[in-house]
């Protein structure tokens, strides 16, 4: 009965959200198979007894409760766990401190992080809001502070490492400076907003154009935008920036001038000569 386990899966999956889905599943795995079997017993049973008149009510109604099972059973579990808010690992609810990466852990559980502070409802694991009063849940909250922490801590680096280049504050989640050989590069990523992901690009485009960025070489594309400053030639590519996904914003700053050099400046062509210059004395 491979469709009732997808289905608990989903109910399951529902019950915990998409924020923290990936660290309960693997805490809650071993009993979320318990609820599987028990659920296939029952169906089963009432399967085998299907010339008894209450078998077709006695189907109906686990399958219409199998997902609403389901989520109070993740929110149960929940409730017993923790996540890492910095490396999204799932601790027990005595642990003060992350087994896995030793930084501190909150003091709420999963599911008390998605209880209404305002009206007490206890709502689905990943919600944002609460669904009873809208008011904005602690999860949410505890989520928005470390996205503000992360953010800062980025735009810090920017200035150590980025200082030659106009600073990002243009959105996006996820904010990230990686060194490769020889190059910078960023990203932010805006959760599937593809439109605000080019909007961000190109208010960013605008922002390098007012800084002195241009386009140079023989080549020259509004794609690579290029500065001289005290002798060094910055680059920012904007071709590739979507690399990672359209809803993904992926910059690369370098050094170096392009193809003919920062100043280069398309020769005059030849004037075509003529008999009268032929013979011209």
């Amino acid at each position: 009965m491979g469709f009732l386990e997808r289905a608990i899966r989903k109910g399951i999956s529902d019950g915990i959200g998409k924020a923290v889905g990936n660290a309960i599943n693997q805490a809650i795995e071993p009993k979320a198979t318990q609820l599987v079997n028990k659920a296939t017993e029952q169906l089963n049973n009432a399967a085998g007894n299907s010339n008894n008149s209450t078998a077709n009510s006695t189907m109906g109604s686990a399958f219409s409760e199998l997902e609403n099972a389901a989520r109070n059973f993740a929110t149960q579990q929940a409730g017993k766990l923790k996540i890492c808010p910095s490396c999204g690992d799932a601790a027990t609810a005595e642990q003060k401190f992350c087994p896995g990466c030793g930084g501190a852990l909150p003091e709420q559980t999963v599911s008390q992080s998605a209880q209404c502070t305002a009206c007490g409802k206890q709502n689905n694991i990943g919600v944002r809001f609460c669904t009873d009063c809208g008011a904005k849940l602690p999860y949410a909250i505890a989520q928005d502070e470390q996205n503000a922490r992360k953010t800062a801590a980025v735009l810090n680096e920017w200035s150590e490492k980025l200082p030659q280049y106009p600073l990002w504050s243009f959105g996006g989640e996820s904010l990230c400076i990686d060194e490769y050989d020889g190059y910078f590069s960023f990203s932010a990523d805006f959760s599937g907003n593809r439109a605000a992901a080019q909007n961000a690009v190109a208010q960013y485009k605008a922002l390098a154009k007012q800084h002195g960025f241009r386009e140079a070489g023989q080549y020259p594309s509004d794609e690579h935008l290029y500065k001289m400053s005290d002798g060094i030639c910055y680059h920012i590519d904007f071709e590739h920036c979507y690399e990672a996904g359209a809803d993904c914003v992926s910059l690369a700053f370098l050094t170096g001038e392009p193809s003919g050099g920062f100043n280069y400046v398309k020769p005059e062509p030849k004037k075509p000569i003529g008999l009268k210059d032929i013979f011209k004395f």
